[in-house]
Parts: structure tokens; sequence; C-alpha cells
């Protein structure tokens, strides 16, 4: 009987160490890896009078809801539509199809096709293409993402030319107009800077035609101190007309995420 006892109490004892090991346990789900893809932000900048509804196409099948430029897809930044985090669609490396369709109201079925163009993207590489510019004369270009973080203190930028009425800009950067300084300089329409970086909170980032004074009035001023976060990675991009003042044609200055 006394054996019968001890058996069921050891039984027991090992059944709760069981229990408790479960029960503190944890599983791991299994996810699938990027490795060997490429990795791709459409960053949506084409300006409009009245802007299209737009579904985003990547190799003929949709990769976005219905949206409207300005906006980084998927993930945002700031004076942009968008969330405000650093996602990329894993595509495929090689050549790769970007198309833009207005969709038929009320369904995700293609109407118009906006855009398309082609690229081609490197595996295990990050990068943001840029659509912008107007119906006939929208345009595509492809911008490497840097991924490295900044010292503590600082964020990691770089500055896109969006803007296609400027054939060249020059960034400056400075509490404000009258004391501001150059950091990027003769970016290119589709053009982009080396890496920089930025103590935080910064000060104003403001754009001129390349080569023009430092008095010039600047095409657009911005800041974004209150937005950008201690070691994060964003790109700087000039977008709208320069001159216009209609509300989505008007010259920006935004933010994309980049990490």
């Amino acid at each position: 009987m006394k054996h019968k006892i001890v058996i069921t109490l050891m039984f027991a004892a090992s059944s709760l160490v069981f229990w408790g090991c479960k029960k503190n346990s944890y599983n791991i789900t299994e996810r699938t890896s990027s490795d060997g893809s490429a990795q791709v932000k459409l960053g949506y900048f084409a300006a409009y009078t009245v802007l299209p509804n737009t579904i985003l196409y990547i190799n003929d099948k949709p990769v976005s809801n219905t949206l409207t430029a300005p906006i980084g897809f998927p993930g945002g930044g700031f004076n942009t539509g968008g969330s405000s985090n650093g996602d990329y669609l894993w595509v495929t490396p090689g050549s790769t199809k970007v198309q833009g369709f207005t969709p038929i109201p009320g369904t995700g079925n293609q109407m118009t096709k906006l855009f398309e163009f082609t690229e081609s993207f490197e595996a295990n590489r990050f990068y943001t293409y840029y659509i912008t510019d107007t119906a006939a004369n929208t345009k595509g270009f492809s911008v490497p993402d840097d991924r490295s973080a900044p010292d503590s203190g600082f964020v990691r930028m770089k500055f896109v030319n969006a803007m296609p009425n400027v054939p060249a800009i020059d960034l400056y950067r400075g509490a404000n107009n009258g004391v501001a300084t150059i950091i990027a300089s003769n970016i290119a329409f589709k053009g982009y800077s080396n890496s920089f970086d930025v103590p935080i909170p910064t000060d104003s980032f403001f754009i001129r035609p390349a080569g023009a004074a430092s008095s010039t009035t600047p095409i657009q001023r911005r800041a974004f101190a209150a937005n950008l976060t201690n070691r994060r990675i964003y790109t700087l991009v000039a977008r709208g007309y320069n001159g216009s003042t209609a509300t989505n044609l008007a010259p920006q200055l935004s933010v994309v995420i980049n990490q």
C-alpha cells in the first residue's frame, strides 16, 4: 500500500513539473525569410490637380489598397500619406514591372492604366522606387536605400529630387533662412545625394535651384524636428512643381522612412 502511495505521489509530482515546464515554455512561429529577395518601397509622388484613386501593381499583381499620392507604400513618412514605419515589399530580383491603375469605382478591378515602368532590382538590397510628374509625363526611377544606423543623437538622411520642373536643387539646413548652410548641392531631377547625418532635434530644411544665391527665396522650407527619431534612417524628398500654388501641385518637402 505504501509503495502505491509513493508511486502515485511521484507521478503527481512529475506531472506538475511537466505542466510547469509547458506553462513557462513558448513556441516560435516559423517565418519566411527575406533572404534572396529585393526589398522595394514605392514612393508615389505623381502630382495631379485632382488626385486619382490608384492601386499599385508589381509584376501584374496588386500590392496596395486603393490610395492617392503622395504616399510611400508600404510604410509612409511625414508630410505624406501612409503609416509611420519602414516597411518594404519583398520582390523577386531581376526585371520588375511597376504599374499603377485607377480601379472601377466600388471594385478592385482595373480601369485606367496611369503608368508602367520596368526596373531591375538586386537580391538582398533595399530600394525606393519613385513615381513623379503627371499623366503622360509620369516618370519612375529607383534609389538604393542605406540601412546602416547613425550614432545616437543623430538621424541619417539622403535627399532626392523628384520635382520635375527644377533641373537641379541645392539643399540647405538651418534655424532660419538667413543662417542656413548648404548640405547637398546640384542634385539633378531623379537624382539623389550621398547620405548625411543630422543631429536631432533638427533645424529646418530649405531648397533652392542649384547655384542660386543663399539669399534667394527658397522654393520650399520644412521642419521635421517633431517627427525624426534617434538613429532612424530617412529620405528627404522634393516633390510637386516649383512656382505652382495649386493645392496638389505646389512644391513640398516630404520624408520617407527607410528604417
